[in-house]
């Protein structure tokens, strides 16, 4: 027998299950390849969706990602690619060596990203049907059934006319949607080595696509070796985070010979401050705009960004230094992993902050910039934060949800969702415990009607470890600081959840 949801607010629940919507979840699946261990971030995707009818029901559908990388290491039950953070076989011998240097170093995984376009009311032209788009970084886009969730190819070859712009080519993971203009906003990343004066550089090639997957604005700009995870788009500019980073040119060599892991060519370059790229979105004739700030920065996302009363405001989650290798606390070389001890070292992964920055939109200098206090109300505990969800892009709003970090061991993995008005800097952080691991929350809104207090519900998948399941929270967003209004069990444990979208009024 299928366990009962347990029901805190029984009031605001039944509220709750009048949301018409689809929630798409994106994610890792098993890192076990044969007898070999992969990096989480170059596991094979695993795609979820729980489609909520209005009437009370949920139904969940979930479904490993099939790229053709995929169907060769299920086939052949062993890795075949290597990537760039993963090891084919053990790097410290020399037929080790020899099978890593001779393997791909590429993973086509699409495992970080899901969203839908066109938007379902709006879908005319080339199809009725939205397409389930997943993204990772430094890969192709692939398109999925949006109701089976069942592979259908690469985005260029269920949207042929992309071909032109996209074959072949790496994208970011992270995509965005212009509420205004109604456009899908993805970025092409190339990173050019040796490049200029043997220091690297990197290109990023923004497309604006309309309803039809029409192209109806490029724009790129080349730019020093830099890395990035996310961006945004505010009204007038892509913003990108200069993350400054450095070639190691010596295990370039280590590398291609396959004693190495790619991670190890490069290295964030702390001697140098973050910046801003702020490209212009409407007329290429406008210059992009590079805006220093005061101290190096890693910015991994974005939270709300928005233009007011000639300003760019920008909240970012960031680290205040980096050391590439061992994320999540996987080490290639000797397989381990150890998500804890990564997150307690306090070397190489520092608990990520949230800063607030403000640039003059008309001198283009940093006018203000403030670390966040996101303090626990109860424990006095600074909580260190990753991954907000938002009422949109390009939009101001008051509040914002995150991940949170409070193991006492370390802040890695996430156990916490945390609200945060980002006026008063009033904190919520809700802790979901010992053996617990919270996937991104995500924003619902009750209605399409827009409001500035961000009225609606939070979501988020809840991994528990301890009794090998999983159980959807839901918060109503007023009050968050109440707990969960509900707890919804979705069996047995599955893949961590990573990024997510919500479309609403849509069923497939």
């Amino acid at each position: 027998m299928a366990e009962a949801s347990t029901i805190h607010n029984p009031d605001l629940f039944q509220n709750f299950m009048s949301t018409k919507g689809t929630y798409y979840l994106n994610g890792l699946a098993s890192c076990q390849v044969g007898d070999r261990i992969m990096h989480p971030f170059e596991a094979h995707g695993h795609c979820k969706s729980m489609v909520f009818d209005g009437q009370g029901s949920l139904h969940l559908t979930s479904h490993l990602i099939e790229t053709p990388l995929t169907q060769k290491e299920i086939q052949t039950n062993q890795p075949v690619a290597r990537g760039v953070m993963s090891t084919l076989a053990d790097p410290t011998t020399l037929w080790g060596m020899l099978q890593n240097a001779l393997s791909p170093t590429e993973r086509d995984t699409a495992n970080l990203v899901a969203s839908l376009w066109p938007p379902p009311s709006e879908a005319t032209g080339i199809t009725t049907n939205p397409l389930l788009i997943t993204c990772t970084d430094n890969g192709e886009p692939y398109v999925l059934d949006p109701k089976t969730l069942k592979t259908k190819g690469k985005l260029t070859e269920v949207v042929p006319k992309l071909g032109s712009i996209l074959d072949g080519k790496k994208c970011l993971a992270h995509t965005r949607y212009d509420p205004v203009h109604k456009h899908w906003i993805l970025c092409v990343n190339e990173m050019d080595i040796p490049g200029e004066n043997y220091v690297g550089n990197s290109t990023m090639i923004f497309y604006e696509l309309d309803i039809n997957f029409d192209v109806v604005s490029s724009r790129s700009y080349t730019t020093r070796f830099m890395v990035f995870h996310d961006w945004v788009i505010t009204e007038n500019y892509y913003v990108v985070p200069q993350n400054p980073a450095r070639i190691k040119w010596a295990e370039l060599g280590k590398f291609l010979l396959g004693a190495t892991v790619g991670t190890d060519i490069f290295e964030m370059e702390e001697v140098t401050n973050g910046a801003f790229l702020l490209i212009p979105r409407h007329d290429p004739n406008h210059p992009v705009r590079v805006v220093e700030t005061d101290a190096f920065f890693n910015l991994f996302h974005f939270g709300p960004c928005f233009e007011k009363d000639n300003a760019i405001v920008l909240h970012g989650s960031v680290f205040d230094r980096y050391e590439f290798g061992g994320e999540m606390g996987f080490d290639g070389p000797t397989q381990t992993f150890d998500p804890i001890a990564w997150g307690s070292s306090g070397g190489k992964a520092p608990p990520p902050r949230l800063d607030k920055f403000v640039i003059d939109s008309t001198t283009f200098e940093l006018t203000a910039k403030t670390r966040i206090p996101i303090v626990d109300p109860f424990s006095g505990q600074d909580i260190p934060v990753d991954m907000p969800t938002f009422r949109g892009d390009a939009i101001e709003c008051r509040y914002a949800y995150f991940l949170g970090a409070c193991r006492p061991e370390g802040w890695f993995p996430f156990r916490s969702i945390v609200k945060l008005d980002l006026e008063t800097y009033e904190t919520h952080n809700w802790d979901a415990g010992e053996e617990q691991v919270v996937s991104e929350p995500m924003w619902v809104p009750k209605s399409s009607e827009e409001n500035k207090l961000d009225e609606g519900f939070v979501l988020s998948v809840v991994h528990d470890a301890e009794t090998k399941s999983c159980r959807l929270n839901v918060w109503d967003a007023v009050t968050f600081d109440q707990g969960p209004i509900a707890s919804v069990p979705l069996g047995a444990l599955t893949p961590w959840c990573v990024h997510g979208s919500w479309t609403p009024e849509y069923n497939p």
